[in-house]
């Protein structure tokens, strides 16, 4: 049988459609409201039937395109329906992609085409149905959206630069801070030692000085009796005046020894505890006494009396020098704000074991504190008393020891004129 030509193709389509008109009528009916553009050709790719939504979209009429090979409209551009994908089709398969197309006037868009074949009751193909779909809209929100994307992933790793920037530099400030921090402390604990060591020349004088007098005196009448016993004039009533001076006088210089003794003992544990960081056992209540002891320069010409509550059996293994520091700030503290001006009043110190934490409260009736003033206590720098040269580094110092040196807390509590209470929390292990 001789191929039919082109015409003949042409002629035979027109004709089969004038005797399907029912058939594409009803096809028009059902497919009229489709939102995609649809096209329906023959199996040699001759257009038979297009919708409405097809000629809006492209421009074209019924008229232009009907028994029109799509191929001969510049309807796609490449990739389009390539031969591959017409083959697979009119073969049974389906078919779907992405292509770029014209509309009548020029225009390009992006369509999504999908092929599908149309099959007859014995299931032959007998044409080909064109679903296409304009998804410029979507493909211009795919770019944008992938362009944001763009710029925020950007975006974001140069935040992400500048966030580690910052966090270079914040550590670099944390730890200039530490050292200056460190570096505050040491200074602390020097003028702590240059106090100790000032009050350790004021305080031991006195018993020294009282010691230095009575065996100056015992020595002066030793001299005089022995005067008398070499001239032979030594009588019993010189004897026994001697023997009650000697008495009287060495009492005394043992009493004031002893005194001498205890402070220097103190003093001495106190200082070295204050100038190292070592860890040892000790017992908190006569340390305490010993501290106390070590501030009584401070507070001799102060009507303020110190009170320790403290059982004997506490015994703790931690940093003396830390509880040392902490006591002698807050004593120096409270002397200085709650206690000026020769105030009398009291400052007790107490301490307890309570479950697996140290209790320690240290309360005075002095002049306490307003709560703008209670809210930056803690804050470096920060005094009420600039003018008689304090540095606002005090309890902040005590803030930093209580929380890390020894790993506890610290609060406060204080009204005008009812005194201030630091409440000092340190964990305590039973072993």
């Amino acid at each position: 049988m001789e191929a039919m030509t082109e015409p003949e193709l042409t002629i035979k389509s027109r004709n089969r459609h004038q005797q399907a008109v029912l058939t594409v009528a009803e096809r028009d009916f059902l497919l009229a409201r489709n939102p995609n553009a649809i096209i329906v050709t023959d199996c040699n790719g001759y257009i038979e039937y297009v919708n409405r939504v097809f000629t809006n979209s492209s421009g074209y009429t019924e008229d232009e395109v009907f028994c029109r090979h799509y191929n001969e409209l510049p309807l796609f551009q490449s990739p389009g329906v390539t031969d591959e994908a017409w083959e697979a089709v009119t073969t049974g398969k389906t078919w779907e992609g992405e292509t770029l197309s014209n509309r009548k006037n020029g225009q390009s868009f992006i369509e999504h085409v999908f092929l599908m074949p149309i099959l007859d009751s014995e299931g032959k193909v007998y044409g080909v149905a064109f679903i296409n779909r304009d998804i410029s809209s979507r493909k211009s929100i795919e770019h944008e959206l992938l362009e944001l994307t763009e710029n925020l992933e950007q975006r974001v790793l140069q935040r992400t630069e500048q966030l580690n920037a910052a966090n270079q530099d914040l550590l670099g400030t944390l730890d200039e801070l530490q050292k200056t921090q460190d570096q505050l402390i040491e200074s602390e604990k020097l003028a702590s030692l240059g106090n100790l060591v000032g009050g350790i020349a004021h305080e031991i004088n006195t018993p020294i000085g009282i010691a230095f007098t009575a065996s100056t005196h015992l020595e002066k009448d030793t001299r005089k009796l022995v005067s008398l016993y070499r001239q032979g004039t030594i009588n019993r009533s010189d004897l026994e005046d001697y023997l009650d001076t000697a008495g009287e006088t060495t009492r005394l210089l043992c009493s004031n020894l002893d005194r001498a003794g205890d402070l220097i003992r103190s003093f001495k544990q106190v200082a070295i505890d204050q100038s190292g960081e070592v860890k040892r056992r000790f017992q908190l209540r006569t340390y305490l006494d010993e501290v106390c002891l070590s501030l009584r320069p401070m507070l001799k010409k102060r009507p303020v009396a110190i009170r320790i509550h403290c059982s004997h059996d506490v015994e703790l293994n931690s940093y003396p020098g830390a509880f040392s520091q902490v006591i002698t700030n807050l004593v120096s503290n409270t002397i200085s704000h709650g206690f000026s001006g020769n105030r009398q009043g009291h400052i007790d110190i107490s301490a307890e074991v309570e479950e697996d934490l140290l209790h320690i409260r240290f309360a005075d009736d002095g002049a306490g504190m307003t709560a703008d003033t209670l809210e930056k206590i803690f804050t470096p720098f920060f005094t009420t008393n600039r003018e008689q040269g304090g540095s606002g580094l005090g309890l902040h110092i005590v803030y930093n020891l209580v929380t890390q040196k020894l790993l506890g807390s610290i609060t406060c509590k204080s009204l005008p004129s009812e005194g201030t209470i630091f409440s000092i929390k340190i964990p305590f292990p039973h072993h």
